[in-house]
């Protein structure tokens, strides 16, 4: 009979090679998988299940590992030149985010060898159509329609290969340079026809305050003006009065001269005190002060007719006589 080898301690060799054979066997069956990866298992050849996140097992040598795919979402800049309704071509960045749906990891693998490029084809063809009925100014202010019409059209069209589209962006609209000069100069010029308008509204608004300032203030004046005349003349008729009765002999037009003699040499008397005072050269001998004096007095006297021409007086109706049965 065949006696198997041992080793110096009694301890069979193919024990061990036994042993060794069935360490690599279980190795060769054990793996791990990652969070948010799956790996694709095939059976000679042939698909056969989803290896998820922990410890799995295969069989050695029928099974093999054909792919490892992720399940976090993705990012994807997708570069693209459009043309708008009026004409202006602009460039434009899509950004895509996507991620494979985890039930469907099978259909991602096996139905796309490239879905960036197949992502990339669907998104410019979409995007395409959207801008082409929009003018530049509605691009702008619309760039959020753009990236709804993307996502709906692309979530439905790549759903089939097992890829799920989270959101779909527009990131940056840039239109050539001579369009982008071309909309600042007017933007500026429609700024300098709002500026000039409301300059111009300004200064109407100012021109008719001080208008209305400088009436209120004449009509103010004149009233103060009226208001200190009453006065003056009501100071002159009492001191009339107070001389009548202290001279009730003298006649009254000679004591309104001497009045307003009075009041002549108190306007010297102002004017030689005044802080501003200037030379003045006035007539100062009796004669001329008495000439002045009828000069004032027939002044005053036409005033009077003349005011009391413009207001005349009104008439007296004499009353009613009793009614008699």
């Amino acid at each position: 009979m065949l006696q198997l080898a041992q080793l110096p301690d009694g301890i069979p060799v193919a024990y061990i090679v036994y042993g060794l054979i069935a360490i690599i066997f279980i190795f060769s069956c054990a793996f791990t998988v990652g969070q948010q990866d799956v790996l694709i298992i095939q059976r000679l050849g042939k698909f056969h299940k989803l290896a998820t996140a922990g410890l799995n097992f295969k069989l050695p040598v029928i099974d093999q590992k054909a792919g490892r795919m992720n399940l976090r979402i993705r990012e994807l800049d997708i570069p693209g030149q459009f043309k708008t309704k009026d004409n202006v071509f602009v460039d434009m960045m899509i950004r895509v985010q996507y991620s494979v749906i985890a039930d469907r990891v099978a259909d991602a693998y096996y139905k796309l060898s490239s879905p960036e490029q197949q992502i990339s084809a669907f998104v410019l063809n979409v995007v395409r159509t959207e801008v082409a009925k929009m003018d530049l100014r509605e691009v702008f202010e619309h760039q959020d329609s753009v990236g709804n019409a993307v996502n709906t059209a692309l979530s439905m069209r790549m759903a089939e290969f097992g890829f799920e589209i989270q959101n779909s962006l527009v990131n940056e609209i840039r239109p050539a340079g001579e369009v982008v000069n071309a909309m600042n100069a007017v933007m500026a010029s429609e700024n300098a026809k709002i500026a000039a308008r409301n300059e111009g509204e300004a200064h109407k608004m100012k021109t008719v305050l001080q208008a209305e300032a400088d009436a209120e203030s004449k009509r103010l004046q004149g009233e103060g003006i009226a208001k200190q005349r009453e006065a003056i003349v009501g100071g002159l008729a009492l001191s009339v009065e107070s001389l009548k009765k202290a001279m009730p002999d003298a006649d009254g037009n000679d004591l309104m001269r001497l009045v307003l003699i009075n009041q002549y040499f108190d306007a010297l008397r102002d004017v030689a005190h005044g802080e501003k005072s200037k030379v003045i050269f006035m007539p100062t001998s009796p004669s001329s002060v008495s000439s002045l004096g009828e000069e004032i007095f027939s002044s005053m006297l036409n005033a009077n007719e003349a005011a009391n021409y413009n207001n005349p007086p009104k008439p007296k109706v004499p009353p009613a006589p009793p009614f008699q049965a």
